[in-house]
């Protein structure tokens, strides 16, 4: 019994995150950063469904180190993401506190766009506006 507890607890930091149902609004998550970024969090700030009754979750990110020629980003307002991105990233819900940055403004744009949805990992999607920063 004993060597089952501890190989559950050698696994655990492997396993993917479980299916969950109950991710909700204000909600502020861990989630798997990129190295060096290990204190960021991200927070589900607004849901919805796309037409076909899928969620779209927009998320806020703090704690970021995104380096782009002169520019440092360290939080994005506003990324809208899919329940396969919050699945393959997040860890578990955060219990430190955390300001985050208003999205409204990105989410009415993107609404008004029409945009898309991330199906990638939250580090998969930092570090591909990374590598577009720099190549600009």
């Amino acid at each position: 019994m004993k060597l089952m507890v501890l190989l559950a607890l050698l696994l655990a930091p492997f396993q993917s995150a479980p299916e969950r149902a109950d991710y909700a609004v204000g909600q502020v998550w861990e989630y798997r950063t990129r190295p060096g970024e290990e204190g960021s969090l991200l927070s589900i700030r607004h849901a919805e469904k796309d037409p076909r009754g899928e969620p779209i979750y927009h998320i806020a990110i703090i704690g970021l180190k995104v380096h782009a020629d002169d520019r440092a980003i360290e939080e994005l307002p506003h990324l809208p993401v899919s329940r396969k991105t919050l699945d393959a990233s997040v860890i578990r819900l955060a219990t430190r506190t955390a300001t985050f940055p208003d999205g409204s403004e990105g989410i009415a744009t993107w609404r008004e766009a029409k945009g898309g949805v991330f199906t990638i990992s939250v580090a998969e999607i930092v570090e591909t506006l990374e590598a577009s920063l720099r190549t600009q």
